[in-house]
Order: structure tokens, then sequence, then C-alpha cells
């Protein structure tokens, strides 16, 4: 059994479009102003595209946008969107990056930690490495966890309100959370309080920004920018969000 099987994207999905739908303007605009600027009007590859969030406003910058997601349900939703019939969409796994040809950007954001092995890991970029164009960048966004995850016992990390659904089926969030520093998983409950009350499981393997990089040599590739934030603000010590732009050494 694929070890990310333990993450239910099936079930997950109008959870998951709902909460990522909350994102604010002050991230997304950046974030995909970014994208943009680094694709610079080439095709761009998105790894674990989800339900669009990213996709689809950054095919709207002009560029040529395909995607890949394990998950069939994610991808039904992202269909039934506007602006879908632009993109190129597969479903699949993307440690195989299940496209021909080549792409000047490849991105995956905040979708990278699920793979839950470093071999799985190791493939990823392998794979990426093959279908990036000659000048291409890799961005990768991942996360540096709060020492505090690391417990025997689950604890509420998070506490939030979310937009109603098309079902009216989540008005409150809670995130508990404990980690192992051995194996860097976090193993995560998120409980969905409202007219229709869930518990999903959710899974992730964290990497260090060091790991990260070696990963990424491993394949022939190299760090050219690591961010903080979208407005890429400088990389520091306290820094919680890592953001990092890999090209061919």
């Amino acid at each position: 059994m694929d070890a990310r099987s333990v993450n239910n994207y099936e079930s997950y999905a109008e959870f998951y479009d709902n909460w990522q739908d909350s994102w604010p303007e002050s991230v997304m605009t950046p974030c995909v102003n970014v994208l943009s600027d680094i694709a610079a009007g080439r095709p761009a590859l998105e790894l674990a595209v989800g339900t669009g969030r990213i996709a689809l406003p950054l095919s709207q910058h002009g560029i040529e946008v395909s995607g890949v997601d394990l998950s069939e349900a994610m991808l039904a939703r992202l269909r039934r969107k506007p602006g879908a019939e632009k993109l190129s969409i597969v479903q699949g796994d993307m440690v195989d990056v299940p496209f021909e040809g080549t792409f000047g950007l490849i991105y995956c954001i905040a979708s990278f930690e699920y793979l839950l092995t470093q071999e799985d890991q190791l493939r990823f970029f392998a794979n990426v490495e093959k279908r990036l164009a000659i000048g291409g960048s890799v961005i990768i966004q991942t996360i540096i966890p709060n020492e505090a995850f690391f417990s025997n016992d689950f604890r509420l990390n998070r506490m939030s309100d979310l937009p109603s659904g098309e079902h009216e089926m989540a008005s409150v969030m809670l995130m508990g959370v404990k980690g192992d520093p051995v194996t860097q998983v976090l193993d995560q409950r998120i409980m969905v309080l409202g007219e229709k009350s869930q518990v999903f499981r959710h899974k992730i393997r964290f990497v260090w920004p060091n790991e990260l990089d070696l990963l990424a040599r491993s394949a022939g590739l190299s760090l050219h920018a690591r961010w903080n934030n979208w407005q890429r603000d400088a990389f520091v010590s306290t820094s919680r969000l890592v953001i990092s732009e890999y090209r061919r050494a």
C-alpha cells in the first residue's frame, strides 16, 4: 500500500476546496505573480494541482498550465470551475511526473510533504529533472514545524472559521497534531464542526531546508533562491515557511 493512502484524498476533496478557498488575497496574488514571473511565458506544470487554486489564476496570466493529482475527486471539482478547460489535467502520481515534453516552470506548493518516504522524495526530484526545460526553475513550498508539534499526544494546533461549502458542510475547523522527530512525520487530526461534522486524518513528512537541497542535488539541481514568503523576503533562522527555487547545477 502506498504510504500516502493514509491521507484519504477522495473524502477530503470538498473540505480541501472550501478550506483553500479561504486563502487571503495577500497570499494568493503574490504567489501567482511570482510563479508567472518565473515562468516568463513558458509552459508550467503543477504537481499536486488539487482543485486548481493556483493553476487557474496562473493560466489567466497567459501561462499554459498542466497539472497532475492523485485524487480524482479533487480533479472532478477542478474540472467544474470556470477556466478549467484551458488546463491540461491528468490523474496520477506526482512522483512519476506523468507528462511528455518539458516545462519552463515546475512547481509544488504545500504538497511535497505528502511524500511520506525519502525514497519517494528522491524519485520525485529525479523525474522532475527529466521534465525541466533548459533554463527552467523548480519551485517548492514547504514548512518548518514548530517544536511544540513534537509530542506523544495530540495538541490543538489551529482553530479557524471556514466558509460555507456547497452543502453548508463546515463552519469551524480544529486541527490537532503530534510529530515524530525521528521519522519527521507529523500526524494530524482535522475536525470539521458544522452542519455535517467530519474528522480527517492527515499525515505529512516535513524536510529541513538543507535536506531538501540535498534531495535536489541528487538530481543535478541546485538552490537558486530561497524566501520566507511570496513577497520574496529573505529566509532567516526564525522562518516557518520555506519557498525554494532550484535550477540545474
